[in-house]
């Protein structure tokens, strides 16, 4: 027991022998038991602080501080050197938001600034579930801050989710009441609870949910005339490429090939061409290119529908489709070069030159993995020509990583592509080095194609 300053009870104390045996010590020092036994009579051990709190209310000290306090004791200043000990701030949920903006956004490019920041903020009082989606995908990012403490971290990722699941009972809540057509606010938080899901989700599943049966779907739900300017557009010009890799990199169809959605594209640069890129065109040749996957597939599959006498003449027409969607592929890349656009100042000129390396290996396989192919005259490509493509993919998605903020998800599906042609160690190592670092930096879905790999690999 600690005494008051009115406590008027003496502190008596017990030597080391008496505390040892629990009987009373009298006589003063040396006591009457240590004189009786002839042993040392030593006085007991300095206590220990008995639950003296110091409060350090400043709460923007983050670190160690050492105070002297002096207290006169016997006309004499007695000087006591105090250490506190680092505060550990419990998690603030403002903390993760300006995270988010300042942290994970700026390191994490997806959107070629096109990005609504301002409609994004301005939408968090309204609603709910994105302003929680957004302290999610924050708290996330700083879990993965491999120099912040363990205990930080932690706390961080607990944070995350509790806001991701906040977001999600928001959002329900949300789309229940609010006209789905008028609530932009509803597509963002669709798009940001994919992010946390390539963030959290090694498998690529949540991901692919919230991208088909949310961002997508509130698409159509929408129709193409709503992003057709305004806010819907910046949305759309973001989402698109999320889209894209998913229809790509798990060979499913997309919305984004029928034909409304199609025209959009055209009337989108009609009449505003202020943030038209050369990638817009070959995000467009990524989705011809998918979507002429989907016709080989529908005349090549098992349960295709095709009549037998009309199949040798469907595939002629698809791999005359196939060398007219090589030619045009191949005549963007040779504009391209003509522009006055540079890879080592422009991200977005570098990613597209990546993705026209894989999609021009994608074409192929479309054609040379299927042996119905195999007398008939298709877009294929000499095995030294693949490998170039192949280099260029690894080199070039190096150099963005190394040299951009572009978000390491955009890179996985080229990468994929790269690896399914890659023949050599260093290729192979290559690239698994980069889905490791994407993965570390903040996107752990990259693991799911890395594991794929190795299976194709090594078995």
């Amino acid at each position: 027991m600690v005494l008051g300053p009115l406590d008027k009870r003496v502190i008596r104390t017990r030597c080391q022998a008496c505390s040892r045996r629990r009987i009373k010590c009298e006589g003063g020092s040396p006591c009457a038991y240590c004189v009786k036994k002839r042993i040392p009579c030593i006085p007991p051990p300095a206590t220990k602080s008995a639950g003296v709190v110091f409060v350090n209310d400043k709460t923007h000290s983050s670190s160690t501080s050492t105070s002297k306090l002096q207290p006169k004791i016997s006309g004499q200043t007695l000087t006591l050197t105090v250490t506190l000990p680092k505060k550990v701030q419990q998690p603030k949920s403002s903390n993760f938001l300006a995270r988010f903006f300042s942290v994970f956004i700026v390191r994490n490019d997806f959107s070629g600034g096109s990005l609504d920041l301002d409609g994004i903020v301005a939408s968090f009082q309204s609603s709910p579930s994105l302003y929680h989606a957004a302290i999610a995908v924050g708290a996330l990012n700083a879990s993965k801050e491999r120099l912040t403490p363990v205990g930080e971290r932690r706390a961080a990722t607990v944070a995350a989710l509790s806001s991701y699941r906040t977001s999600l009972v928001e959002f329900q809540e949300e789309i229940r009441c609010r006209d789905v057509k008028k609530n932009d606010a509803a597509l963002w938080t669709t798009l940001f609870l994919g992010l946390f899901e390539l963030m959290y989700d090694m498998t690529g599943s949540g991901w692919v949910k919230h991208i088909l049966y949310g961002t997508s779907r509130m698409l159509q739900l929408r129709g193409p005339e709503s992003h057709l300017t305004g806010r819907g557009r910046s949305f759309f010009l973001t989402v698109r490429i999320f889209e894209i890799s998913r229809s790509l990199a798990f060979s499913e169809p997309t919305f984004l090939n029928e034909k409304p959605w199609v025209e959009l594209m055209g009337k989108m640069w009609v009449d505003d061409v202020s943030d038209w890129h050369p990638k817009e065109r070959m995000y467009d040749l990524m989705l011809e290119t998918q979507g002429l996957g989907e016709k080989v597939w529908h005349v090549v599959g098992e349960d295709t529908e095709v009549p037998s006498h009309l199949v040798d003449q469907a595939l002629i027409d698809l791999a005359n489709e196939g060398v007219f969607l090589r030619q045009t592929i191949n005549d963007w890349y040779r504009n391209f070069f003509d522009s006055p656009v540079s890879l080592e100042n422009d991200p977005w000129s570098l990613l597209a030159t990546i993705y026209y390396h894989a999609i021009s290996i994608y074409l192929t396989g479309l054609f040379d993995y299927r042996a119905q192919f195999n007398n008939i005259p298709f877009p294929n490509l000499p095995h030294t020509t693949i490998q170039a493509h192949v280099h260029s993919i690894i080199s070039q998605t190096k150099l963005a990583l190394s040299t951009t903020n572009l978000a390491g998800a955009l890179f996985v599906f080229a990468l994929r592509v790269a690896g399914a042609r890659a023949v050599s160690e260093e290729q192979r190592r290559g690239i698994l080095e980069m889905l490791v670092e994407i993965s570390t930096r903040s996107f752990v879905v990259a693991e799911a194609f890395k594991a794929d790999l190795e299976e194709l690999w090594w078995g």
